[in-house]
């Protein structure tokens, strides 16, 4: 009878728990690479849209920004929204608020899905800053 011996798995053990828990500080650093790619697609894709409102000084698209990256057990996000009101006459509307009807409409106003579809069409450049910074983490913390 054949006897079969496995060597080895020891250290392969031992570099996936290396890698297993990612600071929150490389976490947060790939999430804003990926925020900042997403805003740019963002806006990109409302210029293209049509989302600019020609009469307007100041755009929901000039107002793009994220808020502070949050870390979970999954990994983390860094929400993307729009600041501040515009006034129309006497009412002041949220410029988040604005995006949100652009995206999905309304009863009179058919959608416009330029997050969705930015988004969607460049997954890849949003999420090449994170495999950066997360591939030059596990290359570190091998070098160590």
């Amino acid at each position: 009878m054949a006897t079969l011996e496995l060597y080895g798995f020891e250290n392969l053990e031992d570099a996936l728990r290396k890698i297993a828990d990612i600071p929150d500080g490389v976490i947060f650093d790939a999430l804003d690479g990926m925020a900042e790619v997403a805003e740019a697609k963002i806006k990109s894709q409302g210029e293209t849209m049509g989302v600019r409102d020609p009469e307007s000084d100041v755009h929901i698209l000039d107002k793009i920004y994220s808020k502070k990256p949050k870390r979970t057990d999954f990994g983390g996000y860094k929400l993307i929204s729009f600041r501040g009101t515009r006034l129309r006459g006497k009412t002041r509307t949220r410029n988040a608020e604005i995006a949100f009807v652009n995206e999905y409409g309304k009863g009179s106003q058919p959608a416009r899905p330029f997050i969705g579809t930015a988004l969607a069409q460049n997954e890849q450049a949003i999420t090449d800053p994170a495999e950066k910074v997360i591939g030059d983490w596990i290359e570190d913390t091998f070098r160590k």
